[in-house]
């Protein structure tokens, strides 16, 4: 079972679209050609997405009208080659996927949609699960192997699981992964910015813009950069927090009361200790459709702390006004702070 994610956009709702059509597609759902009421009433959450906004509704009848025309398509060019680029993932390529296919949905060829069409097919190693955790929405899956994974806000897994190992793939987000110890299966966590092995334990992993961040709230973790250089690898324990990009691995011991704050989430808040006004914006921008912007550097570096509910953005405007003397200023679905 699936989830859909943010909301608000057009690119968010194009996304939340083509995630639900590949979910269908790996279930193999769509080869016999569903209409919107058989899909509605295999997947109640999928009805409940399509029928909360009509833009959902379009989307989604756009992708599938697009998919089920290339298929033809692809069967009428049976030479096309389309394994070589089985596999493709990641956030880049769902990016172009999205984008490609739902200008597809108004012009459609042979040439340009064979390469889009691999990012469906099912990888012959195993089937692919996918879960996915709304804006401001924490979510929590139980994996066949007895893993428990918590989703945080917007967040996007792909499950696999092999004979000899249990392959995952953070998409987007934050995940809380509590692993069920198998020995003989090593837990992998493959993301855009580095790769995370352990065989069972409890700790977090939240995927930023240009690197990986580890916190570890018990047992043992093994990080390493995306380049997958062994001597760049680093171990940590509990109480360790470590952060991977593209060539290297770093990491520090800062307790396990820095590293609980930090998955305060789980709970529905999130604390501050001495945190720039710049940075405690974007957390909060983390959680909900209503984006605060920070003007000026100076304000920008003001150093705040406290604890909030992710849903209380409000209280922190009120904090900001009345505590920090700022002026706040509201034009649609942005909230300025800059200096009185």
């Amino acid at each position: 079972m699936i989830q859909p994610e943010n909301e608000g956009s057009v690119a968010d709702i194009e996304a939340a679209a083509a995630d639900w059509l590949a979910y269908f597609d790996r279930m193999g759902v769509l080869d016999s050609d569903p209409g919107l009421t058989d899909l509605s009433d295999r997947e109640p959450e999928f009805q409940t997405w399509l029928n909360s906004n009509l833009k959902h509704r379009i989307a989604f009848l756009q992708l599938l009208s697009t998919w089920q025309r290339t298929e033809r398509l692809q069967v009428l060019e049976p030479g096309t080659d389309i394994t070589s680029i089985i596999g493709k993932s990641g956030s880049q390529g769902k990016a172009a996927w999205v984008a490609g296919l739902t200008a597809l949905a108004a012009a459609v060829t042979v040439t340009v949609l064979s390469p889009f069409m691999s990012w469906f097919q099912t990888t012959p190693a195993g089937e692919v699960e996918i879960y996915f955790s709304q804006l401001g929405q924490t979510r929590e899956i139980t994996l066949s192997d007895g893993s428990i994974l918590t989703l945080n806000t917007n967040s996007r897994v792909d499950i696999e699981f092999e004979e000899g190992i249990r392959n995952v793939r953070l998409v987007r987000g934050e995940v809380l992964f509590d692993v069920a110890r198998d020995e003989a299966r090593p837990f992998r966590i493959d993301t855009p910015s580095g790769d995370i092995e352990v065989l069972g334990t409890v700790f977090a992993a939240e995927l930023r813009s240009d690197s990986l961040e580890v916190a570890v709230i018990e047992g043992h973790v093994a990080l390493m950069p995306e380049s997958g250089e062994d001597d760049r690898r680093q171990e940590m324990t509990a109480g360790m927090i470590g952060y991977a990009n593209q060539a290297d691995v770093i990491s520090e011991s800062v307790g396990l009361r820095e590293v609980e704050d930090r998955l305060l989430w789980r709970s529905g808040r999130i604390r501050f200790r001495n945190i720039a006004l710049s940075d405690v914006a974007a957390e909060f921008n983390r959680y909900s459709p209503i984006q605060l912007e920070v003007q000026g550097p100076d304000v920008a570096k003001m150093r705040i702390g406290g604890t909030f509910a992710v849903d209380n953005m409000d209280g922190f405007l009120r904090l900001a006004e009345s505590g920090l003397g700022l002026k706040v200023t509201r034009a649609g679905d942005r909230i300025e702070i800059a200096e009185e």
